[in-house]
């Protein structure tokens, strides 16, 4: 983990139909950007990106006030840059929340995402401590809670007049995982998914193997 953020912004002014919302976010030594997103929306599509690079919306979890998780791989990392949410293609916006994380040690791209109506959303992981975000909405009912054991990236219900949440796990081990938030009395609720895989670390085997071969080189040349 390197870096995270968030924030809820309802559209008391009536603004974000027109003018993108734009944060300041610093990445640090990172190799993927992951940003949810909820929102209280009529119509159109959600653009995200950082330092004027496009996120990718990962595949199967937008939907309804859960507008999805965005991921960009290797991300600018020489300091703060602008995440702008630009959601001027909607009709009407009543708010968003957003989370926004920043990790190292990374694969390309997203393992799996998934999504669900309802509370829980099943995931399944086929490596090792992969890194496991997660987002949540609903259209009412109380303050949501995110799933045990995660980190909470914000829960509110005040987004719009929708309720929102996002949180992360780190480690996650191989296998299905099934996660679930909390909410009393949810109204056409959605939970969304994405897994994102670690890279390999090489064995020390292998490590010590490269660096004798170094070691060799550059006695071959002395020579």
């Amino acid at each position: 983990m390197v870096n995270q953020d968030f924030g809820v912004h309802p559209d008391t002014a009536g603004t974000l139909e027109t003018i993108p919302h734009t944060v300041s976010f610093d990445a640090g030594a990172a190799d993927k950007l992951i940003v949810t997103l909820n929102a209280e929306t009529s119509g159109g599509t959600a653009s995200i990106t950082f330092d004027g690079d496009a996120l990718t919306l990962v595949a199967g979890t937008t939907g309804a006030k859960n507008k999805g998780i965005y991921y960009l791989d290797n991300p600018f990392t020489g300091g703060a840059a602008d995440l702008t949410f630009d959601m001027t293609s909607f009709g009407v916006v009543n708010g968003i929340g957003f989370g926004i994380v920043s990790i190292a040690g990374s694969l390309d791209g997203v393992e799996s995402g998934n999504t669900a109506g309802g509370l829980s959303v099943d995931l399944t992981t086929t490596i090792a401590d992969s890194f496991v975000v997660t987002t949540y909405s609903s259209n009412a009912g109380t303050i949501p809670t995110v799933p045990a054991g995660h980190t909470q990236l914000y829960t509110s219900g005040n987004i719009g007049s929708a309720d929102g949440a996002a949180a992360y796990l780190n480690g996650v081990a191989t296998g299905l995982q099934t996660i679930t938030y909390g909410q009393g009395s949810p109204s056409g609720n959605q939970t969304s998914g994405a897994v994102f895989a670690p890279a390999p670390v090489p064995e020390p085997s292998s490590a010590a193997l490269l660096g004798l071969g170094g070691l060799a080189l550059i006695l071959r040349r002395r020579k």
